[in-house]
């Protein structure tokens, strides 16, 4: 775990300095041109940490329940990644395959359908 940490920490604060200095540069560069955009950041930066407060809540559930739904499949394919040698060896690939398809179609019914327009 701790190898994963530190092969993916340096990355990802890249990707999100470099997100923030083009975010940052580009109010910038706007701010230059349109002068009155300086009074909608403060209202539009406001406005976006109230909708956040408010619905933090409700994210975090939701990507935890998706985490919930997701678990049958994952231990299925971690349980066999780790005994793949002794899945082969039993010639039981068959019985493997109606079991992930089992967990599957259990995790497709437990998503929210989308709704169709």
């Amino acid at each position: 775990m701790c190898v994963v940490v530190d092969v993916k920490l340096p990355m990802y604060i890249d990707n999100t300095l470099s997100s923030v200095i083009g975010v940052a540069i580009s109010v910038a560069v706007i701010a230059a041109i349109v002068p009155w955009f300086l009074l909608v950041v403060p209202v539009t930066g406001a406005a976006f940490m109230l909708v956040y407060a408010v619905f933090r809540v409700g994210i975090q559930r939701l990507q935890r329940f998706q985490l919930e739904s997701m678990a049958p499949v994952l231990t299925h394919v971690d349980a066999t990644v780790h005994g793949l040698s002794s899945i082969h060896a039993y010639e039981r690939v068959d019985d493997f395959h109606r079991r992930l398809a089992s967990r599957v179609l259990i995790v497709q019914k437990l998503r929210p359908r989308k709704m169709s327009t």
